[in-house]
Order: structure tokens, then sequence, then C-alpha cells
């Protein structure tokens, strides 16, 4: 007779971390809103995963984010086949990392709505002393390529990004992205506040800096740099930005 439950009394998160601790060999289906997914248990590992044209890992992690559903789970019943290689408490810790990022890139666009419906317009000397700072500095850089003054919350206070085919709010998105991951990242493994962060990528670099509490310092790099020169050249910049904020 198959077990049967509800997953707000036991989710699904619990029901992969205890049939997976007992070895069980069994099928569980899940039901939310009008989709079904089926994991196969086999030997302590998740197996194998389907939900209509899906099948593995990526299964597993949509049914993690279900909070109401039903399940039914029906024991000594193998695995059609091995999607799965990962192991389940794997599994459980890829698919809390996606939930954070979800949410957190929820909470920077709910953020952004807020800001652009009710944040009051910096004063306009202020914001071009801002944007002749951020000119100034690109004409005298041989280093940097695009800059953008941005809150901590995702809203582009000033930007002078030269490739036109870049989205300024994705900018800022980007921007309140890393720095909530790399806040917290210093923060879980006790290296004090947040200062700076460096991403490398194929065609170049981001540098992303504070300059107070709320904003910060957006600056893209080639990929052929000095980054000793262009870390300098950002330390340069984050003072006189500070001096005018």
């Amino acid at each position: 007779m198959a077990l049967q439950g509800n997953l707000k009394d036991m989710a699904a998160a619990d029901l992969i971390q205890q049939y997976g601790q007992d070895q069980k060999t069994a099928e569980l289906q899940i039901t939310h809103n009008g989709q079904q997914a089926t994991l196969y248990f086999h030997g302590g590992t998740v197996a194998h995963a389907v939900m209509d044209d899906i099948q593995g890992e990526e299964v597993v992690y949509r049914v993690l984010q279900w909070e109401e559903g039903q399940f039914s789970l029906e024991m000594d019943i193998d695995p059609p086949t091995v999607t799965i290689q990962r192991s389940w408490s794997g599994l459980l810790l890829e698919g809390a990392r996606r939930l954070d990022e979800a949410e957190q890139e929820q909470e920077v666009q709910e953020a952004q709505i807020e800001a652009k419906m009710e944040v009051k317009p910096m004063a306009k000397k202020k914001s071009e002393l801002l944007a002749d700072a951020l000119s100034n500095f690109l004409s005298e850089s041989a280093d940097i390529e695009g800059v953008a003054i941005v809150g901590t919350d995702g809203l582009v206070f000033s930007a002078n990004v030269p490739d036109r085919t870049m989205d300024e709010d994705m900018v800022g998105a980007a921007a309140a992205t890393v720095f909530g991951l790399s806040k917290r990242s210093v923060g879980q493994l006790k290296r004090g506040g947040f200062a700076r962060t460096l991403i490398q990528g194929d065609d170049g670099n981001i540098i992303v800096a504070g300059l107070n509490d709320d904003t910060l310092l957006v600056s893209l790099t080639p990929k052929s740099v000095n980054l000793g020169m262009a870390f300098a050249e950002v330390r340069d910049i984050t003072a006189t930005l500070q001096g005018i904020l």
C-alpha cells in the first residue's frame, strides 16, 4: 500500500533526505497545480526523475520549489533508467542555492519597482557632478571602459557605458545581485564587511566596489588589462565619488 501525504506536512526536501538516508528503493509521485513529477530512489540516491518531457536533476530542483501538493510513495519499485549522478545531499544543496538566488532576484526586482515609484531623484547638481566625474574618469583611464553608480537595490543613479547595446537597468540588477552574494559570503567566512569584488569573464572583467552603505561603483574592463592598475584607478575614482555623495 502506497504511503500518501501532503507537502505541507512533509516537504519534498524532507522526503528526499529521509529516503536517501534510509537507502530505500521506491517511487515517489508528487502533484502540484496539475503538474506531476516522479522521483525514483535506489540505494541511497535519487537515481531518476521525470516530469512531462523533462528528466534528471532539473525535475528535482523544480519539485523543491513546491510548497503545496500531494505525494504518494510506493516501495520496492526500481528506477526504469538512471539520469542523475549527483548525491541526494548534493541535490538538496544545489536546490537551496537556486532557491536563494531566485529569492534575491525577486527582491531586487521588487526593490527596483518600488524605487522607480517612490524614490526621489538626486539633486540636479549632485547628479551632474557624478556624471562629470564618470566621464572624466573614463577619458583619463586606459584600463576601464565603462562605469556606473548603482544603489544596493539595483537602481542606477548614473552610468557611462559606451556599449549602447548594454541595458543600464541590467547593469544595476546584476551589480545588486553580486553585492548581495558577496556581502553574505564575506560575512559567512568571517572576512569582515564588503569592500569590493572582481568577476572575470572570457571577454573582460567586472569590479564592484562599495561607495557607502547604500551605493556601489561598477567598473567594466576589457579582457587584456593590468588588474593592479585597474584596481588603483577604481580606488581613486571611489574617493572622488565618495566626496560628491
